[in-house]
């Protein structure tokens, strides 16, 4: 495990990194009750946020404290619960400090990068400014990298035990190619944290099966069945739990996300925006360009990439100082996700989270070649000045996007007017803030309730509207209007009674017992809403 170590210079400069990345979160954790349903958290976060509080409240494995859920990862829940168990019926304050469970993660992947690095160095760099300094730098300062590990679900946790899985695989095949005699339990230690990659993760198993494949391919076999089955074991209570509780492999949330119409050619759009971000890493490109700004963006990236390869020979130098063949299953594992959330999945908006592995990577390529760059004195000026630009780009994106100006708080507020109104019951696609905040909003796309999932599918959401005695029904504008459209198909019918924000409430014309409607006249918006 030596080329894991690291010098006492680069300890100093990796703990001093990991402490400002810890407490970049504090910030946000101190903010407004309002504010926190703001970003870096999105609705999303609160499901988990949901299920933690129930758990730890007795109620079991639910959003809403009565029906069963598996649409969530399940390790980082693991992390929550005990939060909101200690803070007992304050869930903001539990909410808060989820922040410093996130800067806890994004501290410890501070230095897994760093380690990781590394480990891929054939001689260690002990002068100057060494790749794992420069790695830990970007996982510090990149707003790209520090968004989607402090989005609140499991993509922090899942890329600190990948980041750890790959670092002992590099050091494994280090030592099988010096010949050094492996013990079983460092393949064994492999396959525990790959299984619990799985737990934080479910697409991981992905990961697991290729790095198996890799081995086998290499005559590896015992190696191989070590990591597999380790993994297996470690993650098999919950993939029994989906297959028994729900007859599926795959959570609720993910079969929800797949379930819903997709506009055409949505997910490339949002790939090839996702892949212009992660090429320029500390840059971006403000508003929405479409389709071919994103290209352009990204071809003029890759064209400075392959002119500062051809001068410098930057590719050949990174042969000779790392040995990145260890890294191929990571390669591997990152097209095997972009071709299926791209191709055969229809979740565009979370396409850049998913593909984090990807983002993994790219930044240790970057860190090793930097770190090569800098070697050039001639060539550290410019590495300077893209640093100082880059972080400039970080403080605007971090204030603009988490202290805004003119913030949103529409799925705050309606939970706050769901609160007011108890007696009704509110079906919201989008309900993961407002049903947190009140009990009366119940999930509707189907990613935390598998009754609504499997009424969608069947074509059956109007019935199941009716059945389950909804009075409102409410979300954005567009997404809440096609529900209604479905609705009438099958004589039932919602009337838009006013917004909240931007977010549309439509009450159900036959409405009937147990609920009893609010009439109309009564929608009173809670504080800083509006009716239109």
């Amino acid at each position: 495990m030596w080329s894991s170590l690291l010098t006492r210079r680069e300890k100093y400069s990796v703990a001093i990194l990991s402490v400002f990345a810890f407490t970049l979160r504090i910030p946000l954790a101190l903010r407004p009750e309002l504010f926190l349903s703001e970003l870096p958290y999105g609705d999303d976060a609160f499901y988990v946020f949901s299920i933690a509080r129930n758990i730890a409240a007795g109620h079991g494995i639910s959003v809403d404290g009565t029906h069963l859920t598996n649409g969530f990862q399940p390790l980082i829940l693991l992390f929550y619960t005990p939060i909101f168990w200690l803070c007992g019926h304050d869930a903001w304050l539990a909410v808060r400090w989820t922040f410093i469970v996130n800067g806890v993660i994004a501290a410890l992947c501070v230095w897994a990068v760093a380690l990781l690095v590394r480990s891929q160095e054939r001689t260690p760099q002990t002068h100057g400014l060494t790749a794992p300094i420069i790695a830990a730098a970007i996982w510090t300062f990149t707003f790209e990298i520090f968004t989607h590990i402090t989005n609140g679900l499991e993509t922090g946790l899942s890329s600190l035990l990948l980041l750890i899985a790959m670092t002992l695989f590099a050091n494994l095949e280090n030592d099988h190619r010096t010949e050094i005699k492996l013990r079983w339990r460092r393949w064994l230690a492999l396959g525990i944290v790959l299984g619990l990659a799985v737990l934080a993760r479910i697409d991981a198993a992905f990961f697991v099966a290729i790095l198996t494949f890799v081995l086998f391919v290499k005559r590896r076999n015992t190696e191989a069945i070590i990591v597999s089955t380790t993994a297996l074991i470690a993650s098999v209570p919950w993939w029994i739990f989906n297959a028994v509780n729900f007859g599926s492999l795959m959570p609720t949330s993910g079969q929800a996300e797949n379930s819903w119409p997709l506009p055409k050619w949505e997910n490339i759009t949002e790939a090839t925006k996702t892949l212009s971000n992660m090429l320029s890493l500390i840059f971006y490109i403000p508003g929405n360009f479409g389709i071919l700004g994103w290209i352009t963006s990204s071809l003029t990236v890759i064209g400075i990439l392959a002119f500062v390869c051809y001068r410098t020979k930057l590719i050949n130098q990174l042969q000779i100082a790392f040995r990145l063949r260890s890294l191929f299953p990571v390669l591997l594992f990152s097209i095997a996700l972009f071709m299926y959330y791209v191709f055969l999945f229809r979740s565009p908006h979370f396409i850049a989270r998913y593909l984090q592995p990807l983002r993994i990577l790219w930044s240790i390529l970057v860190a090793a070649s930097i770190s090569m760059l800098w070697n050039k004195k001639k060539a550290r000026p410019v590495v300077l000045g893209i640093a100082t630009l880059g972080l400039a780009f970080g403080v605007e994106r971090y204030t603009d996007n988490y202290f805004p100006t003119h913030p949103n708080f529409n799925f705050y507020e309606m939970g706050l007017w769901a609160n007011e109104h108890p007696t009704e019951k509110i079906a919201m696609l989008q309900s993961g803030i407002a049903s947190f905040i009140a009990p009366n909003v119940i999930n509707l796309d189907g990613k935390v309730n598998a009754d609504a999932l499997h009424a969608h599918q069947q074509g059956r959401l109007a019935a199941y509207l009716r059945d389950e005695h909804f009075t409102y029904i409410a979300d954005w504008k567009p997404f809440i209007e096609d529900i209604a459209a479905i609705a009438r198909k099958d004589e039932l019918y919602f009337d838009s009674v006013g917004m909240i924000d931007d977010v549309q409430l439509m009450k159900r014309r036959d409405a009937t017992a147990p609920f009893a409607p609010t009439p109309a006249t009564s929608f009173n918006p809670p504080s800083g809403t509006h009716s239109k």
